[in-house]
């Protein structure tokens, strides 16, 4: 049975379970799992939150294809993120994705990382953050501008409003139509998951060449979307300038930061290649579009349900914005806004789980021994509702985040952290915040007749919502 190590009397420092029959920390047994139908990934969110109430902070069980081990403190996490981050690697999911969206910064390794993240950052600087502020207004305006009263399912309309923004801040498109050529090739192109973990390096190049299926969809979609991508990359190099958007910023974007004979290289060497301009598109499409629209899409259920928290989003939209589009300007004091958008993202972090794979060599974390190529796990979906660090975790109370903040950094790590956290996070913010605000102050949200006690989730890649969110809308 596992027992308590003496690490502290601290009930905020980590509890770390020893298991006196095992090498590795305590968790569940994988034969048990098998046969009463628990595998993780059959419930992912309820079995992660019943290892870390039941084996403590850090657990240790066998998957399929090796160790896997969850880490459910935030020191224990910071210490994976910041401390471990050069002994791992991307957690395999993402490795095998890399056949598919390239190596970007969501799939890179170091080195590759750090130059394509020092490369890319100009890209996300404040003041360009502040220049998308029309694009974002104008397009949250405009999509909810063409609803009627009624009941409407408002997750694909989330996805249309982020679909618009990232098609303007990436590409400069204004145009509906080529924006959703885009997002049409890109879901074809991720129409199947990436090949499970068991499945061997071998026999991979073989499932993806199946010329039938998913794998022949996806290769299609892989194909409209590189000539889409590629086609205006060489549109852009014809005609180099600024357009005001992101694709501009990589294309002429340098690795100042490179040392050594890197740092030799003429100006033209050390900016992307085409192949890695096009990589960073897809990271962006992928991390701009979806996981904003899922945040406001469980941010809209959740609106429907706190028709209290609803009524003091309006007031604050009026107060601050009138009838006119928010501005730049307006982002600091659309105070409640924010809080709101935050606390959505504690319940329902779209990035629910963050993923490391060890690298080839073992080392010690806390007195254990992480072996070569094992899993390890760090849940925000867990963490965030962790009661040590949340007040009647369950709730949903925008106001915590007016407090002064006295909790450690990572138990709120929606946007992951390390060397890898979130190039695009103040984006996120500033859209999701507009967002909330533009359609606050213009509809009143009610749940739909039949609605279920809680909005079924879908944890995947991301989380996202299950069955779509119908709801009331009433105009104000």
């Amino acid at each position: 049975m596992a027992t308590t190590t003496p690490t502290s009397l601290n009930p905020a420092a980590p509890r770390i379970l020893s298991n006196p029959r095992s090498p590795y920390p305590p968790g569940p047994h994988l034969w048990p799992r098998l046969l009463t139908a628990k595998p993780l990934w059959q419930n992912p969110i309820d079995t992660l939150a019943e290892n870390a109430q039941r084996y403590g902070d850090l657990v240790h069980f066998r998957g399929l294809d090796g160790h896997v081990f969850q880490f459910n403190h935030p020191t224990l996490i910071q210490e994976l993120l910041t401390d471990h981050e050069k002994r791992n690697r991307r957690v395999l999911i993402m490795q095998r994705a890399r056949g598919f969206l390239g190596d970007g910064l969501l799939t890179s390794e170091e080195p590759l990382h750090m130059r394509q993240r020092r490369m890319a950052a100009p890209a996300f600087h404040r003041q360009r953050i502040a220049a998308y502020a029309d694009a974002i207004a104008h397009f949250a305006a405009e999509v909810t501008g063409r609803w009627q009263p009624g009941i409407r399912d408002l997750h694909p309309e989330m996805l249309l409003i982020a679909l618009r923004i990232v098609g303007k801040t990436l590409f400069d498109i204004d145009n509906e139509a080529e924006a959703l050529a885009i997002t049409d090739a890109f879901s074809a192109m991720r129409g199947a998951p990436p090949p499970p973990a068991w499945i061997p390096e071998k026999w991979l190049e073989t499932l993806q060449n199946i010329p039938f299926g998913p794998m022949l969809r996806i290769r299609q979609g892989m194909d409209r979307l590189d000539s889409i991508l590629y086609g205006m990359i060489a549109e852009r190099r014809k005609s180099p300038g600024d357009r005001g958007d992101l694709l501009s910023m990589l294309l002429e974007a340098t690795d100042d930061g490179a040392t050594g004979e890197d740092a030799q290289l003429p100006v033209g060497q050390r900016r992307m290649s085409d192949k890695l301009v096009r990589d960073e598109c897809l990271t962006i499409i992928l991390a701009g579009h979806e996981t904003t629209a899922n945040v406001l899409s469980f941010a809209m259920d959740t609106l429907a349900r706190h028709p209290q928290v609803q009524e003091a989003l309006h007031a604050e939209a009026v107060q601050v914005l009138g009838a006119r589009r928010p501005q730049a300007a307006d982002y600091p004091s659309l105070k409640y806004a924010y809080m709101v958008f935050a606390e959505v993202m504690r319940l329902f972090p779209t990035v629910w789980v963050i993923g490391r794979s060890a690298g080839p060599e073992p080392y010690d974390f806390h007195g254990f021994t992480i072996p070569p190529k094992a899993t390890l796990l760090a849940p925000q979906i867990v963490v965030h509702r962790d009661p040590r660090f949340w007040d009647d975790p369950e709730r949903f109370n925008p106001l915590r985040f007016a407090e002064e903040n006295k909790r450690p950094r990572y138990a709120y790590f929606p946007f992951g952290g390390g060397p890898r956290q979130c190039i695009g996070e103040a984006l996120a913010w500033m859209e999701g915040v507009f967002t909330l605000a533009t359609i606050a102050r213009d509809w009143r949200l009610e749940q739909a007749p039949g609605a279920p006690a809680k909005l079924p989730l879908q944890a995947s890649i991301n989380l996202r919502p299950k069955t779509g969110v119908p709801l009331r809308l009433i105009r104000r």
